[in-house]
């Protein structure tokens, strides 16, 4: 006897750059079902757009033919690392004013 699980799955495109699976915003998947439901002369005109990929923070234009059904679930977004400030006058005194 087996037991059938459901796996979660989300829809999304491979990212053209590292390959990872990026998942895609709800109103981006509505606009490609919609497409779906059209005749064929519409269908060959896919929508673009872009998507930022947060395994490598690089942004790529995507068509709306693109998206594909991933299996699991898609990787948190994590906030870009910022670099610590950099400061050019000592931390004791006052910078220089340049004169006018």
């Amino acid at each position: 006897m087996t037991i059938e699980t459901e796996h979660p799955t989300f829809r999304g495109v491979v990212c053209l750059h590292c390959k990872a699976p990026i998942p895609v915003p709800a109103i981006v998947g509505s606009l490609q079902a919609s497409a779906s439901e059209e005749t064929e002369s519409s269908q060959r005109k896919s929508q673009v757009f872009n998507l930022r990929c947060s395994s490598c923070r690089k942004e790529k234009p995507y068509r709306t033919r693109e998206i594909v059904d991933f299996e699991g679930t898609p990787e948190s977004v994590m906030a870009p690392e910022r670099p610590s400030p950099v400061r050019w006058y000592p931390q004791d005194g006052m910078a220089r004013v340049a004169k006018a």
